[in-house]
Protein backbone atom coordinates (compact mmCIF):
# COMPACT_ATOMS: atom_id res chain seq x y z
CA UNK A 1 0.00 0.00 0.00
CA UNK A 2 1.23 3.46 -0.80
CA UNK A 3 0.08 6.77 0.69
CA UNK A 4 0.81 10.20 -0.73
CA UNK A 5 -0.27 13.72 0.07
CA UNK A 6 -0.93 16.52 -2.40
CA UNK A 7 1.92 18.98 -2.65
CA UNK A 8 5.15 19.79 -4.44
CA UNK A 9 7.74 16.98 -4.28
CA UNK A 10 5.71 14.90 -1.84
CA UNK A 11 6.89 11.29 -1.91
CA UNK A 12 4.65 8.33 -1.23
CA UNK A 13 5.09 6.16 1.83
CA UNK A 14 4.71 2.41 2.09
CA UNK A 15 2.42 1.09 4.78
CA UNK A 16 -0.80 -0.63 5.76
CA UNK A 17 -4.25 0.92 5.22
CA UNK A 18 -6.68 0.06 8.03
CA UNK A 19 -10.39 0.87 7.76
CA UNK A 20 -12.64 0.40 10.79
CA UNK A 21 -16.24 1.40 11.35
CA UNK A 22 -15.09 4.78 12.73
CA UNK A 23 -11.77 5.73 11.16
CA UNK A 24 -9.25 5.49 8.36
CA UNK A 25 -5.69 4.77 9.47
CA UNK A 26 -2.43 4.38 7.57
CA UNK A 27 0.26 2.56 9.52
CA UNK A 28 3.89 2.86 8.43
CA UNK A 29 5.39 1.53 11.68
CA UNK A 30 3.78 -1.54 13.21
CA UNK A 31 4.34 -3.97 16.07
CA UNK A 32 2.99 -6.76 13.87
CA UNK A 33 5.42 -9.58 13.25
CA UNK A 34 6.92 -9.44 9.77
CA UNK A 35 5.87 -13.06 9.20
CA UNK A 36 2.18 -12.20 9.80
CA UNK A 37 2.28 -9.13 7.56
CA UNK A 38 4.16 -11.01 4.83
CA UNK A 39 1.69 -13.93 4.89
CA UNK A 40 -1.31 -11.60 4.56
CA UNK A 41 0.39 -9.56 1.81
CA UNK A 42 1.17 -12.69 -0.23
CA UNK A 43 -2.41 -13.96 0.16
CA UNK A 44 -3.73 -10.56 -0.97
CA UNK A 45 -1.34 -10.60 -3.94
CA UNK A 46 -2.57 -14.06 -4.98
CA UNK A 47 -6.17 -12.78 -4.85
CA UNK A 48 -5.21 -9.79 -7.02
CA UNK A 49 -3.52 -12.09 -9.55
CA UNK A 50 -6.68 -14.21 -9.84
CA UNK A 51 -8.83 -11.12 -10.44
CA UNK A 52 -10.23 -10.71 -6.89
CA UNK A 53 -9.47 -7.03 -6.27
CA UNK A 54 -11.44 -6.72 -3.04
CA UNK A 55 -9.76 -6.35 0.34
CA UNK A 56 -10.18 -8.93 3.07
CA UNK A 57 -9.69 -8.35 6.81
CA UNK A 58 -6.36 -9.24 8.37
CA UNK A 59 -7.09 -12.18 10.66
CA UNK A 60 -5.95 -11.56 14.23
CA UNK A 61 -5.33 -7.81 13.84
CA UNK A 62 -7.64 -6.19 16.39
CA UNK A 63 -8.45 -2.60 17.43
CA UNK A 64 -6.00 -2.89 20.34
CA UNK A 65 -3.20 -3.69 17.85
CA UNK A 66 -4.17 -0.67 15.77
CA UNK A 67 -4.11 1.56 18.86
CA UNK A 68 -0.60 0.31 19.74
CA UNK A 69 0.58 0.88 16.17
CA UNK A 70 -0.86 4.41 15.98
CA UNK A 71 1.02 5.34 19.15
CA UNK A 72 4.27 3.87 17.79
CA UNK A 73 5.07 6.65 15.30
CA UNK A 74 3.98 10.18 14.42
CA UNK A 75 4.19 9.09 10.76
CA UNK A 76 1.15 6.86 11.24
CA UNK A 77 -2.08 8.57 10.15
CA UNK A 78 -5.47 8.26 11.77
CA UNK A 79 -8.59 10.31 11.26
CA UNK A 80 -12.17 9.57 12.24
CA UNK A 81 -14.90 9.50 9.63
CA UNK A 82 -16.32 12.78 10.97
CA UNK A 83 -13.16 14.57 9.73
CA UNK A 84 -13.52 13.12 6.21
CA UNK A 85 -15.13 15.54 3.77
CA UNK A 86 -15.13 13.22 0.76
CA UNK A 87 -13.90 9.82 -0.31
CA UNK A 88 -13.76 8.59 -3.91
CA UNK A 89 -12.15 6.10 -6.23
CA UNK A 90 -9.94 7.48 -8.99
CA UNK A 91 -9.43 5.28 -12.02
CA UNK A 92 -6.21 5.89 -13.88
CA UNK A 93 -4.66 4.10 -16.83
CA UNK A 94 -1.98 2.67 -14.54
CA UNK A 95 -4.28 1.62 -11.64
CA UNK A 96 -6.84 2.88 -9.17
CA UNK A 97 -6.44 4.89 -6.00
CA UNK A 98 -8.55 5.94 -3.07
CA UNK A 99 -8.74 9.72 -2.68
CA UNK A 100 -9.65 10.97 0.80
CA UNK A 101 -10.19 14.67 1.58
CA UNK A 102 -10.07 15.51 5.29
CA UNK A 103 -10.70 18.60 7.42
CA UNK A 104 -7.73 19.79 9.42
CA UNK A 105 -8.51 20.20 13.12
CA UNK A 106 -8.85 23.77 14.35
CA UNK A 107 -8.41 25.42 10.96
CA UNK A 108 -10.67 25.84 7.99
CA UNK A 109 -8.44 23.91 5.58
CA UNK A 110 -8.61 20.61 3.72
CA UNK A 111 -5.90 18.04 3.09
CA UNK A 112 -6.00 15.36 0.39
CA UNK A 113 -4.55 11.88 0.77
CA UNK A 114 -4.29 9.30 -2.02
CA UNK A 115 -3.85 5.58 -1.42
CA UNK A 116 -2.83 3.00 -4.00
CA UNK A 117 -1.60 -0.58 -3.96
CA UNK A 118 1.85 -0.89 -5.50
CA UNK A 119 2.51 -3.90 -7.69
CA UNK A 120 6.22 -3.38 -8.30
CA UNK A 121 9.02 -1.28 -6.84
CA UNK A 122 12.33 0.10 -8.03
CA UNK A 123 14.86 0.31 -5.21
CA UNK A 124 17.61 2.45 -6.75
CA UNK A 125 18.40 5.32 -6.22
CA UNK A 126 15.38 5.53 -3.85
CA UNK A 127 12.54 3.09 -3.27
CA UNK A 128 9.70 4.14 -5.55
CA UNK A 129 6.64 2.31 -6.96
CA UNK A 130 6.60 1.64 -10.69
CA UNK A 131 3.39 -0.36 -11.15
CA UNK A 132 0.03 -0.31 -9.38
CA UNK A 133 -2.92 -2.66 -8.90
CA UNK A 134 -6.42 -2.00 -10.20
CA UNK A 135 -8.22 -2.23 -6.86
CA UNK A 136 -11.96 -2.06 -6.25
CA UNK A 137 -12.27 0.69 -3.61
CA UNK A 138 -16.09 0.75 -3.76
CA UNK A 139 -16.63 -1.50 -0.67
CA UNK A 140 -14.50 0.89 1.43
CA UNK A 141 -16.41 3.89 0.08
CA UNK A 142 -19.73 2.17 0.89
CA UNK A 143 -18.51 1.37 4.41
CA UNK A 144 -17.63 5.03 4.91
CA UNK A 145 -21.03 6.16 3.58
CA UNK A 146 -22.80 3.67 5.84
CA UNK A 147 -21.09 4.87 9.01
CA UNK A 148 -20.63 8.56 8.16
CA UNK A 149 -24.20 9.52 9.00
CA UNK A 150 -24.54 7.30 12.07
CA UNK A 151 -24.06 8.97 15.45
CA UNK A 152 -23.19 7.27 18.70
CA UNK A 153 -21.03 4.51 17.19
CA UNK A 154 -17.76 6.41 17.28
CA UNK A 155 -16.35 4.56 20.25
CA UNK A 156 -13.01 3.33 18.88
Amino acid sequence: MLSEEDGFLKRGREGMLVITDVRIAFVTKTNMLYRNHDTYSLEQLKRFETGDYDFHPLVGYKIKHLEYDLEKSVNNLSFPFNQVVSIAQEKKRWGTRLKVVKKLSGVNMLKTYKFAVAKGWVKYPVKDPVQFQHVNWIPIIKLFERYKGVTGVFHR
